[in-house]
């Protein structure tokens, strides 16, 4: 627990592989509850971390039978964390390009009220992010301003970033079921939550 709230956090794995287990180490001790989702990965990803038996008092590897998508995988674990009562859920990639350590950053600002919905920004106070690639960086500012328009939230810019925190009392007014499954899902996310009145907040994340 985190100032006691349950924190419970979800990661989608699509070719991951080994590198799975370095990531959940690096899952902090006040989590709760850690739901691994393989989305059919053909590295194995939820096999080896299974058979690693890391974190077994709260890592749940759930095991889809057919390739869902990301958001279909994240829906999975939403779901999961309704039943379990968690105060509030994070997702995160499993990839490594966000570091758990960061989760405490995307948690305060909804543990002290001043948002329902948090988002990981890669672009906040940063001029230049090492390694992006150019067309990527003007694609996501294409993202952004579709986003801003679909959605209503003109202060998120990074929109495609799964990066996030929500509060169980704003994930159950949600209908999860009508969320895209796929490429969309974060951008679909930021729809939904506008049409219920949702606070997001933008949050400086390190790539």
């Amino acid at each position: 627990m985190l100032h006691n709230k349950k924190i419970s956090v979800v990661i989608p794995v699509y070719n991951v592989g080994e590198t799975i287990l370095d990531f959940l180490n690096k899952i902090p001790d006040y989590v709760d509850k850690i739901y691994l989702i393989d989305d059919c990965c053909p590295m194995s990803t939820g096999t080896i971390a299974k058979e690693s038996k890391v974190n077994p008092s709260k890592l749940s590897i759930i095991f889809n039978k057919k390739n869902l998508g990301v958001g279909g995988s994240v829906k999975i674990g939403y779901e999961k964390s309704l039943l379990d009562k968690s105060d509030i859920v994070v997702k995160i990639d499993g990839d490594n390009q966000m570091d758990p350590k960061e989760i405490e950053n995307l948690l305060i600002p909804i543990i002290s009220g001043d948002c329902d919905y948090s988002k990981g920004n890669r672009f906040i106070n940063k001029n230049e992010i090492e390694n992006y690639p150019l067309a990527r960086f003007y694609g996501n500012i294409f993202l952004s301003f579709m986003s801003k328009l679909s959605s209503g939230y003109w202060d998120v810019f990074d929109p495609i970033n799964g990066f996030t925190a929500i509060k169980l009392d704003v994930l159950k007014k949600i209908n999860i079921k009508n969320v895209d499954n796929r490429y969309f899902f974060e951008t679909d996310m930021l729809f939904n939550l506008y049409l219920n009145n949702v606070r997001v907040k933008d949050i400086p994340v390190e790539i």
